[in-house]
């Protein structure tokens, strides 16, 4: 582990951040929905997309988040996003959380934190599975398997898939004593899609996408007499109206809304559009706006039905 990352800050050891909630009218509606106070989670792929929308949901929402990424300042990574923002905008809310700089490819420091959650806390409630490298995987859209680097089969689902595993191997003993001991139901996110199921944007993205939702029906199973759950998410990353696409808190609330689930046992090993979930919970992205699940076969899929 890189050591924890106050926002606005340099690296720190292992410092919490704690924040007062702002006066802005978003950081008051969202502080009321605190349905997870009391809550650990950690949130691999933290400083960008999902996984920045899962950190920033779940710490308004009351959960104590240990976001997880590489990238720590601005303009410092491949993309857009950093561990910094990620902090600042849970301070905007009123949530509560500490940076943590990991590269989540390396078993040993994913473990580490692991075991620093078990030393502070205890316990485990949520874990949100979100690593994927966007802007690599980009150039390679439209293109056949032949057309692209072998390289992309470690970057799709070495980085992707194998973290989610790694994440969740070491998670899984602390999340079934959190179960024991506390009486409540630990919930494993993974972020998947309709490149599970169809043809999507190439043949290394299905097969990635593929693997995560073979992991979570299986590990369902492997978990469901410990009282774990696991579920899959599905983003809309091609919506209905273009005006209006799905944000990364939009999914992010998707995740709290299965973590606040009473009934997610009864769900587990499932996947679940993002936009049923907003449909059936009543919630909205920040701007007010509701989003629909995509068709499975659309613009960048090979598939006819």
């Amino acid at each position: 582990m890189g050591g924890d990352v106050r926002a606005g800050g340099p690296c720190a050891s292992t410092d919490r951040r704690r924040i007062v909630i702002s006066n802005d009218p978003e950081a008051r509606a969202t502080a009321q929905r605190r349905r997870l106070e009391g809550r650990i989670a950690v949130v691999a792929g933290a400083s960008r997309s999902i996984g920045m929308g899962a950190a920033v949901e779940l710490a308004a929402a009351g959960a104590y988040v240990y976001a997880l990424a590489r990238t720590v300042q601005p303009g410092t990574g491949a993309s857009k996003g950093s561990l910094t923002e990620t902090m600042e905008l849970i301070g905007e809310l009123g949530g509560q959380g500490e940076a943590v700089a990991c590269d989540c490819t390396d078993e040993a420091a994913v473990a580490e934190v692991i075991g620093q959650v078990r030393a502070r806390h205890g316990r485990l409630d949520v874990l949100v599975n979100s690593v994927f490298a966007a802007r690599p995987f980009g150039a390679s859209v439209g293109k056949r398997f032949w057309e692209t680097s072998t390289d992309l089969w470690r970057d799709v689902i070495d980085l992707s898939a194998k973290t989610a595993y790694i994440a969740s191997y070491h998670a899984a003993p602390l999340m079934i004593e959190t179960a024991r001991q506390k009486q409540v139901t630990p919930l494993v996110v993974n972020v998947s899609g309709r490149g599970a199921v169809r043809y999507r944007y190439n043949v290394v993205y299905g097969v990635g996408k593929a693997a995560t939702e073979r992991l979570t029906r299986d590990m369902a199973l492997d978990l469901r007499e410990f009282d774990v759950a696991v579920a899959s998410i599905w983003p809309n990353g091609n919506p209905v109206d273009p005006s209006k696409p799905e944000t990364p808190r939009y999914n992010g609330r998707a995740v709290v809304a299965l973590a606040a689930d009473p009934q997610i046992m009864d769900r587990s090993g499932q996947h679940f559009w993002s936009a049923d979930l907003g449909r059936d919970h009543g919630f909205t992205d920040e701007h007010g706006h509701t989003h629909e699940a995509g068709p499975l076969v659309d613009d960048y899929s090979r598939d006819t039905d």
